[in-house]
């Protein structure tokens, strides 16, 4: 077989997983970003490839140059794919008037998402999934050789689709943008068909194989050898279905387990693909090079890889466990790439024995079926093999998440994977009774062990500290969300380290609602994105507002927040008032017929794969184009999470899409402080009208319930701020620069973000744009009444105090707030009692 050959072959595999993972990305802005979309997306390119692969399967006996064909087919996946990106903009066009009837029935909206999934990349999807026994009936020249040839093809292919996911994941997008990347990608394939086209001139006229044959006249015991190899047959494609089952199924798994000790970036998510795909190739270049040099018995192989794949299966989460010092949060040294080798060798550490086993089980079928010799020659049981493991794949992709997972939770639907797997080697051939029965009593002491010292069912499904009691938690596709309490005090995670905020930062959770409400008095219909524990989002119930969207992409945490925080959220979840929208935030904003007075976006954690996607100048457009006239937009931004860099990409973004905006902050913390970008589609309200509607709030919190207080919170405006952003990139689609950075920026752990926009950074960001605003003017607020104005001076000082105390400068610190004391009135600072959102300084703690 052409080296050549294979080269091609791991370019076709590395331009086609990078143009699935930039299809993943696009779907998931355009369907949402939700588990059920994800799915659809998962299923509809597997049911694309197994049709592709069965009908390749079918035709490959008849063709005459089967190295043509594979390239024409290579060229036409490049020509389908290139035709993706219009058809999902179609069918999300399509898509919209029906939305809003849609989406309180969210299965049918799923399926709605399935069929634009289904018809936009099922054209590509298929010539993808044809490539396999196309190439494999121009490679292998015959059914004998499938096992060496058959599994360096499938390894080649998978090391590249290493190289196309990392790079289509961790590099190409931030460096040259998603269009580019996908540029490139497609070229990648349009190569390997064109390479193909090349060689196949040269290439000589296959006869059809031997073993294709058939002579006119069948013996008896002709017949009986066929039946016994039409047995055989089936049970290998069950044990191919079995395998891909199996392993797409661990795949989802292994995705939801690393959540619990990975930060959740494009880092976290590509290195456990990656390590899938690295593990397939390793299994793969392994049976080839065996049955190459050194044929094993690869009936005894196919059982031990089957038996050791049900062992690590179920061990895996007490190994993951012990390897993460009890699902401690990961991390390392520095940002960014050694981020990434931490987490990549976190996850095949963990897991790279339960996937090199499994992965191995296709190969060494592929082994078997050539020695079996039948089939009518290589394509057409390559092309059977294929289409039986893509079928399991999509049952594992669907029973993974959906059956598994609620049903029994993440670490012992492991052990229900082991038993799956288990039973499979139980099934599988073998060459003597003595060697089953070796197999099996491996397999029985084996599980005894594991049931006695490695029982998943003995771990708890999320890591708690100390003095912390477990309240509630489910199981989801989503992720594992707890409720966890400690001193009294309630909060809500996902995935073990992601914090949904609690009842102990109540005050400052109110305050993120009731700021952009007492700037737009009047709001009547107020959508709130991430609504999480709903306690942000019910404080605007004390306005006499009409309608009040809470929109959360995770239905277990509204699950949740309606069950154990009722009494902090104001009842919201169930007020008459509200509309729960369980959907992706930008999907929605995007999609909706509904006109909101005020939108306000919640904390999002920057780093999240995803999250990155809500600070691009097309949600903040989406968001703009459903403002009412006089609406408001308030996006809050975590600055402990930021970095400058980040927080000048947002604000240049949002600036693009809001001329008319502002910078208020949230707190007066040094450390943690968040702060708000709040954007106009039209003129804001006047200074007095907001300060008359601060003084009607009916909220104990000082700073917006107060005339001038409200005030204090005020940081300037954005517009005079435009010269010094114009050479900063802006936050795309194309070009997801948050993404990245803020992937690159979080080194886990400890350590957590690196050189965050806090303290005296923030405090010089802050007092630039004050600076500006002097210089050229405010345009937002032009004249501010003089107990305003003294009011802003005072927040900003107040801000500088905490940020000095944090340094450990505890006299700047002191001499600050003094002079911050004098600016503001008595009853906020001296009469009023200690301010929990500046506890860090606030008299003298």
């Amino acid at each position: 077989m052409s080296g050549l050959l294979v080269a091609l072959y791991l370019l076709s595999g590395a331009g086609a997983l990078a143009v699935e993972t930039l299809w993943m990305r696009w779907l998931r802005l355009l369907l949402g970003a939700t588990a059920p979309a994800a799915s659809a997306t998962l299923v509809a390119f597997f049911a694309g490839s197994a049709l592709g692969a069965a009908w390749a399967g079918r035709r490959a006996r008849h063709w005459l140059r089967p190295l043509a064909a594979y390239g024409w087919i290579e060229l036409a996946g490049a020509a389908a794919a290139a035709a993706v990106p219009l058809l999902l903009l179609a069918g999300d066009l399509a898509m919209r008037p029906a939305y809003d009837a849609l989406r309180t029935t969210p299965w049918s909206l799923t399926l709605l998402r399935f069929a634009l999934a289904l018809a936009s990349t099922l054209p590509a999807s298929f010539c993808f999934g044809a490539t396999f026994p196309a190439i494999g009936a121009a490679a292998v020249e015959s059914s004998a050789q499938l096992g060496a040839r058959g599994s360096l093809l499938y390894a080649a292919n998978t090391l590249g689709a290493a190289l196309g996911t990392a790079l289509a994941v961790f590099w190409l997008p931030g460096a040259i943008g998603v269009s580019a990347t996908y540029a490139l990608s497609l070229a990648a394939l349009a190569t390997a068909g064109t390479g193909a086209l090349l060689l196949a001139r040269s290439a000589p006229h296959r006869p059809v194989p031997s073993e294709a044959i058939q002579s006119p006249g069948v013996s008896a015991s002709a017949r009986e050898a066929g039946a016994r190899s039409e047995r055989s047959q089936q049970l290998l494609l069950a044990l191919a279905a079995v395998a891909g089952f199996g392993g797409f199924a661990m795949q989802v798994l292994l995705v939801q387990a690393f959540a619990q000790v990975l930060n959740q970036s494009i880092y976290a998510f590509g290195a456990v693909l990656v390590a899938v795909l690295l593990s397939i190739a390793v299994a793969g270049g392994a049976v080839a090079l065996l049955e190459a040099h050194h044929p094993v018995d690869a009936r005894s192989a196919l059982g031990l890889a089957l038996a050791a794949t049900s062992l690590a299966a179920a061990a895996f989460p007490v190994w993951l466990a012990s390897t993460t010092d009890g699902l401690r949060y990961v991390g390392s040294d520095a940002p960014g790439w050694d981020y990434l080798a931490a987490a990549l060798w976190t996850v095949l550490r963990a897991a790279g024995p339960a996937l090199v086993a499994g992965s191995a089980v296709l190969p060494l079928a592929f082994a078997l079926a050539g020695r079996a010799r039948a089939g009518g020659g290589a394509g057409p049981i390559l092309g059977r093999l294929a289409a039986a493991n893509t079928a399991g794949a999509i049952a594992g992709a669907l029973a993974a998440p959906y059956l598994m997972i609620p049903a029994v939770g993440l670490w012992p639907a492991f052990l229900a994977l082991g038993l799956c797997w288990g039973v499979a080697a139980i099934c599988a051939p073998e060459a003597s009774v003595r060697r089953r029965a070796g197999r099996l009593g491996l397999l029985a002491v084996g599980w005894t062990a594991l049931l006695l010292g490695a029982n998943p069912l003995a771990l708890a499904p999320v890591r708690l500290e100390r003095g912390e009691t477990l309240l509630g938690v489910e199981s989801t596709p989503a992720g594992v969300v707890a409720v966890v309490e400690r001193d009294g005090e309630r909060s809500i995670r996902v995935d073990g380290h992601y914090v949904l905020g609690g009842t102990a930062e109540r005050v400052h959770h109110e305050r993120q609602a009731l700021l952009p409400l007492v700037l737009a008095p009047g709001a009547r219909r107020v959508a709130h994105v991430g609504s999480a524990t709903g306690i942000s989002a019910g404080a605007a119930l004390l306005e006499p507002i009409e309608s009040l969207y809470l929109v959360e992409i995770i239905p277990a945490v509204a699950r949740a927040a309606e069950r154990y925080f009722g009494d902090a959220n104001r009842g919201v979840y169930r007020d008459p008032r509200t509309q729960v929208v369980l959907d992706d935030a930008r999907n929605f904003l995007r999609a909706t017929g509904e006109r909101f007075d005020v939108v306000i976006g919640d904390l999002f954690v920057p780093w999240h794969a995803g999250a990155g996607a809500l600070y691009t100048r097309e949600h903040f457009e989406a968001v703009r184009a459903h403002l009412a006239t006089g609406g408001l937009f308030c996006q809050w931004l975590p600055l402990y999470q930021l970095s400058e860099a980040e927080l000048r990409v947002i604000a240049a973004t949002f600036l693009d899409v809001f001329p008319h905006s502002a910078v208020f902050r949230g707190d007066f913390y040094g450390r943690f402080p968040i702060a708000a970008l709040v954007g106009w589609a039209d003129e804001p309200a006047a200074p007095g009208q907001v300060s008359a509607a601060a003084a009607r709030l009916g909220s104990g919190d000082r700073w917006v319930a107060d005339p001038d207080g409200v005030w204090a919170l005020y940081v300037g405006p954005l517009a005079p701020l435009g010269p010094a952003l114009a050479d900063v990139p802006r936050n795309t689609d194309d070009r997801p620069w948050i993404e990245t950075l803020a992937a690159a920026g979080h080194a886990g752990g400890e350590r957590g973000k690196l050189d965050p926009a806090t303290g005296l950074g923030w405090i010089a960001f802050a007092e630039r744009l004050r600076a500006e605003a002097r210089r050229a003017g405010d345009p937002v607020y032009p004249s501010l009444p003089p107990a305003a104005a003294r009011a802003a001076e005072g927040g900003a000082l107040l801000q500088r105090a905490g940020a000095l105390f944090s340094a450990g400068a505890a006299q700047d610190a002191a001499v600050a707030f003094t002079r911050a004391a004098a600016r503001l009135p008595a009853r906020l600072v001296a009469e009023g009692p200690p301010d929990p959102t500046a506890a860090e300084l606030w008299r003298g703690d």
